[in-house]
């Protein structure tokens, strides 16, 4: 999903910027054109640059979701303007057209000022101030367009003066004599809409935590240079006759349109840059240790609020824990104003809390980040502590299993010297014998003889009894299932078995099952006092996984399962690679359950040889 909406948004940005490219070749085309050849380079430039700035800065805003509303109302705004080319038209409806696109500038401005950066206006000032903006283009100024001969001369989007093409939505016959006191009020509640705007600006700069401020700034110092600009414009072109100076202001001033779209741009890349710093630095302070002294100090510093406190949960619902070890309520943390925010992992469990500024995580950007990098470090810091764990159990696993080798070669060792070297000591002592008898009494020497053949028939059954106890001869011959099945018949207590799907395995497998098999029947023989019957079953597909219960009273079963043959059990199957459970409870039986990953290709055909395993008889 998210690499076909990668894809998918790709071919989108691609799209608009191609339509953009478009409008901004037609609309420098239509101007060049049109005006004197003096001004074409410089009207030319202004019609590509508002209409491409917005879009560029708009294709960058939209790659956050944090800003999509905003750059997909500035991508709409470039596309708009594109039609202030028309003010050089020769036509009498295109230049009507294009001189009120040119008043759209307005509304259209002040709303991705008082909306930046996320699309929304959040504040009345900001709704009152648009809606007034708005109702002064579209009364006096649209309105105007019904009433009047022609539209103002002098103006950055139109370069003809005395020969401009009629007003096509002219509905009166002539103009009335108040239409020009009108356009002059006009301008006036404009410019101080404007200041409004510059003011609530500075307001939202001035309360804004330092990560919004970033983006603020430049688009408050672009707003005002504009603004500053546009009345210089109005007020010389109503209080001289010099068309240079009105021409030089007015060109100034729709410079500063496109500037204000570059100030998103830069206002956007700065947050960006500050969010990177403050995420890089967060990410290094918590790579070592959640501390709070130490997480809290860090975050305070690149958050720019030395307030801030860091609260982690107690335990119970509602209940978190300060620096100093003080328990408090979400409600007593959240004091003077100072929200708490409650930081949550993926399965909304609550992981950390911050107490803050008010506006410091308005910003959803911000916020998102900020959780998703604390959630991530805490489940890392999880991952690690368990593979920690992990390997400090393999550890002694592995010195378990070593320790038991040694201790079974060590049996293996007097066994070996107590029972079959002894009785082959004897052999060779009763061979000297009867080689002393055989000259001197044949007769005798024949007894010993055949008193030889019983002595070594023994010693053979003593090394064959040994060798069985090592590894079983059965579970060599004909594998798992049949083993098992010998152990439950000859087992005092009853057992069933139940097989599915079992094959010849690895002897490293069938061996380590085998084994914990056995240890598990012969616990329930010991120490279920009471049972009546045990059930023993093996099922194969990718795992091979065994499961024996029984009947009996049951027993809480040791953390961990430190017990001596529960500890061997586990050691044999998770020295595979599996995992042993043991479910018991006093008066509910118990179930002794593992599960052992084969390899593919491990398991053969029935009644077969793995490779590598040679039958031994």
């Amino acid at each position: 999903m998210k690499l076909g909406w990668h894809v998918e948004r790709g071919a989108l940005e691609l799209g608009v910027t191609a339509i953009a490219i478009a409008l901004a070749a037609l609309a420098a085309l239509q101007v060049a054109s049109s005006v004197p050849g003096d001004q074409r380079v410089f009207r030319g430039l202004v019609e590509i640059l508002i209409v491409g700035v917005p879009v560029a800065a708009g294709l960058y805003a939209v790659r956050s979701p944090a800003n999509l509303r905003f750059g997909v109302a500035l991508i709409a705004a470039g596309l708009l303007w594109s039609l202030t080319a028309l003010g050089e038209a020769d036509s009498s409806l295109p230049y009507s057209i294009g001189r009120l696109s040119a008043w759209t500038i307005f509304p259209v401005i002040m709303y991705l000022m008082l909306a930046f950066p996320a699309g929304r206006l959040e504040r009345r000032l900001d709704r009152i101030l648009l809606g007034g903006i708005t109702a002064l283009i579209v009364v006096p100024y649209a309105g105007s367009a019904l009433l009047v001969d022609a539209y103002p001369t002098l103006t950055p989007w139109a370069s003809c003066d005395a020969a401009c093409p009629d007003n096509a939505f002219m509905i009166l016959n002539r103009e009335p004599d108040w239409v020009p006191a009108l356009i002059a009020a006009r301008e006036v509640v404009a410019v101080l809409l404007l200041c409004g705007v510059i003011y609530s600006i500075g307001l939202r700069a001035r309360a804004a935590s330092p990560y919004s401020r970033h983006a603020i700034m430049p688009v408050f110092a672009m707003s005002v240079v504009s603004i500053a600009s546009l009345a210089l414009y109005l007020m010389i072109r109503r209080a001289t006759t010099d068309g240079d100076a009105v021409l030089i202001t007015g060109q100034l001033w729709s410079l500063t349109i496109p500037g204000i779209a570059a100030a998103f741009f830069i206002g956007l890349a700065r947050q960006r840059m500050m969010l990177g710093a403050i995420l890089s630095r967060l990410s290094v302070a918590l790579s070592h240790r959640l501390d709070i002294s130490d997480t809290r100090a860090t975050l305070a510093s690149a958050l720019g609020d030395a307030k801030l406190e860091l609260l982690l949960p107690e335990g119970t619902p509602g209940q978190w824990r300060y620096e100093d070890g003080h328990v408090t309520s979400a409600f007593g943390a959240a004091v003077d104003g100072r929200p708490l925010t409650v930081i949550e992992d993926d399965d909304g469990v609550p992981v950390v809390a911050l107490v803050h500024k008010s506006q410091l995580l308005k910003d959803d950007e911000l916020a998102t980040a900020l959780r998703a990098l604390i959630v991530a470090t805490l489940q890392h810091r999880v991952a690690a502590t368990k593979l920690e764990e992990s390997l400090v159990e393999l550890a002694q696993s592995r010195m378990r299993i070593a320790r038991a080798a040694d201790l079974e070669r060590t049996r293996i060792e007097h066994d070996l010297h107590d029972g079959a070297q002894q009785r082959l000591v004897g052999l060779r002592i009763k061979l000297s014998i009867a080689e002393d008898e055989i000259q001197r009494e044949p007769t005798r020497a024949l007894e010993l003889m055949r008193q030889l053949g019983s002595e070594i028939e023994l010693a053979l059954e003593e090394l064959r009894a040994l060798a069985h106890g090592v590894y079983p001869s059965l579970l060599i011959d004909r594998g798992l299932e049949d083993a098992l099945r010998s152990v439950a018949v000859k087992s005092p207590l009853r057992a069933n078995l139940l097989t599915h799907g079992v094959t010849r395995l690895p002897a490293e497998v069938e061996t380590a099952v085998y084994f914990a098999c056995l240890e598990a029947i012969q616990n329930a023989t010991k120490h279920a006092d009471g049972a009546t019957a045990m059930w023993l079953s093996l099922h194969q597909n990718a795992s091979l996984t065994f499961e024996l219960r029984d009947d009996g009273p049951g027993f809480t079963p040791p953390p961990r399962m430190q017990a001596g043959g529960l500890r061997n059990m586990r050691d044999r199957v998770e020295a595979l690679g599996g995992q042993l459970t043991v479910q018991s409870a006093p008066g509910r039986g118990t179930r002794i359950s593992g599960i052992i990953p084969l390899d593919r290709g491990a398991a053969g055909p029935a009644g077969r040889t793995p490779r590598g395993m040679a039958r031994r008889r």
